[in-house]
C-alpha cells in the first residue's frame, strides 16, 4: 500500500499520546467504581438496574470494537483516538447530571462508545509506530499504562467522592478534554490511500475456532469475566452495608487487588515459560475456586482485603497463561492471526462484562449476595474440569527438534 506524504511526528510523541489515552480511558473506567453503584441506589436502583447501567459499557463495545477495527484499518487512526477522548470528556460532563437509572446507563454507554473508538486504534498505531523488533516492548508500555490506570481509578475515584461527587467526573472530564485537544493539534499520521487486499477475516476466525485450545480459552475468558461482572456493581454497596466502609475505603480495596493481579503476572508468565502453561492454569483454577468461597466469611475488612488480595494473585496464577498458550497453538496450526484473534477474546470479553453484571444482579435478588460466589466456585470447578480433559500443553519447536532427534 502507498502512503501520503503527511508529516507524522515522532514515534516517541505517539507512544506517549496512546499511553496517554489508554491511561485516562482506563482511569475514566474504574473511577466510578467505589461510588456509582451506591448513588445508582440513592436514585431507587435496584440490583438489575445496577446491572443494567454496568452491562451497558461493554455492550456497547461488544457492538462496535469490531467494526470500528476494521474502519480503523481502512480510514486511519487519528480520527477514532481523537473521538475517543471527546466521547469520554462528554460522558464525564453530563454524568454528575443524571437523575435517573436511563441517564447513568446512557452515561455509561457513551463511555464504553468512547473506550471502543480509543482502543479499536490505539493498539493498532503502537504497531503501525514501531514495526521492527522493539514493537513488542511498545506495545508492552502501552498495556502497562493502561494497567495503571485501572488501578489508581478505583483508589483516586473513592477518595474524591469522598469529598463531592463531581470531582471523580470532573477530573476526567478535564484530563480527556485536553487530551483531545492535543491530539486534534498535535497526532499526525500518514494516510493509507490505498488498501491492497481485505484480510480474510472470516476465514482466519474458522481457522482458529477450529483449535480446541483456542475455543477452550475463549469459554474460559467468558465464564471468568462473567464474574468480574458480578463484583463490580454489586460489592460496593455490600462493602458499604456490612462493613460500614467508605468510598475511599473501597476505591482501595478494588486497587490494592488490581495492584495484586499486575504485580503477579510477570513472575507466572516467566515461571509458566519455564514448566509448562496447563499445570498453572489448572491449579489456579483448583484454588481460586477453594479461596472464592471464603470472601462471603469474612468478618471484619482486613481479613476481606487480605482475602480478596489473595484472590487476585491466585487469579494471576490462572489467566496469565491464557495468552502465550493462544499464541503457541496458533503457531502449532501455522496461524499468524494474533490481531484477528485477539479481536474474539476482546468478543469473549465484552459477553462476560455484558452478561456478567445482569446475571449477578438476579442471583443475588434470589439467593442473596453471598451466593455469588458459590455459583462463581462451580463455574470455575466446570472449568477446571474441562482445561484438565481437553486443553493440549503446545511443545516448542526446539523440544520438537529434540524429540525427533531421538527418534532418529
Amino acid at each position: 500500500m502507498r502512503l501520503s506524504l503527511a508529516r507524522p511526528k515522532p514515534p516517541i510523541e505517539i507512544l506517549i499520546m496512546v499511553c496517554l489515552s489508554a491511561f485516562i480511558d482506563s482511569l475514566g473506567y474504574g473511577i466510578v467504581v467505589p461510588f456509582l453503584p451506591q448513588y445508582a441506589l440513592s436514585l431507587g436502583a435496584s440490583d438489575l438496574d445496577l446491572g443494567i447501567i454496568f452491562s451497558s459499557y461493554a455492550l456497547v463495545q461488544l457492538v462496535t470494537s469490531v467494526p470500528f477495527g476494521l474502519m480503523s484499518d481502512r480510514y486511519g487512526r487519528r480520527w477514532f483516538m481523537i473521538s475517543g477522548m471527546l466521547l469520554l470528556g462528554v460522558a464525564s460532563l453530563v454524568y454528575p447530571l443524571a437523575q435517573s437509572v436511563l441517564m447513568i446507563s446512557a452515561c455509561r454507554a457513551i463511555q464504553g462508545l468512547a473506550a471502543s473508538a480509543t482502543w479499536s486504534s490505539a493498539i493498532a498505531l503502537v504497531a503501525d509506530t514501531f514495526p521492527g523488533r522493539d514493537k513488542g516492548e511498545k506495545l508492552g508500555i502501552a498495556t502497562g499504562v493502561s494497567g495503571m490506570g485501572g488501578i489508581v481509578g478505583p483508589m483516586v475515584g473513592g477518595a474524591l467522592s469522598d469529598i463531592n461527587f463531581i470531582y471523580p467526573f470532573l477530573l476526567i472530564a478535564v484530563l480527556s478534554l485536553a487530551m483531545f485537544t492535543y491530539m486534534f493539534f498535535r497526532l499526525k499520521i500518514p494516510r493509507k490511500e490505498k488498501l491492497v487486499e481485505a484480510p480474510p477475516y472470516v476465514e482466519t476466525i474458522k481457522k482458529a475456532l477450529g483449535i480446541r485450545n483456542i475455543l477452550i480459552i475463549i469459554v474460559i475468558n467468558v465464564l471468568t469475566t462473567i464474574f468480574w461482572g458480578f463484583i463490580e456493581p454489586l460489592m460496593p454497596p455490600y462493602l458499604s452495608g456490612r462493613f460500614s466502609l467508605s468510598a475511599t475505603q473501597i476505591g482501595l480495596i478494588f486497587g490494592v487487588a488490581s495492584l495484586s493481579y499486575a504485580v503477579c503476572q510477570p513472575f507466572v508468565g516467566r515461571l509458566s515459560d519455564r514448566y509448562g502453561r496447563k499445570i498453572f492454569i489448572v491449579t489456579g483454577m483448583a484454588l481460586l475456586a477453594a479461596v472464592n468461597l471464603i470472601i462471603p466469611f469474612c468478618v471484619d475488612p482486613v481479613s476481606l482485603t487480605i482475602v480478596i488480595m489473595t484472590t487476585a494473585s491466585i487469579g494471576a496464577l490462572a489467566f496469565t497463561p491464557l495468552t502465550p498458550l493462544a499464541i503457541e497453538s496458533l503457531q502449532d496450526q501455522n496461524i499468524e492471526a494474533y490481531a484477528t484473534v485477539n479481536s474474539l477474546f476482546g468478543i469473549a470479553f465484552y459477553i462476560g462484562y455484558s452478561a456478567g453484571p445482569v446475571i449477578g444482579a438476579l442471583i443475588s435478588s434470589y439467593f442473596g449476595f453471598e451466593s455469588m460466589f458459590f455459583f462463581y466456585s462451580i463455574i470455575l470447578l466446570t472449568v477446571l474440569i474441562v482445561s484438565q480433559a481437553k486443553l493440549k500443553e503446545i511443545m516448542k519447536k526446539e523440544e520438537k527438534a529434540v524429540i525427533r532427534s531421538t527418534k532418529k
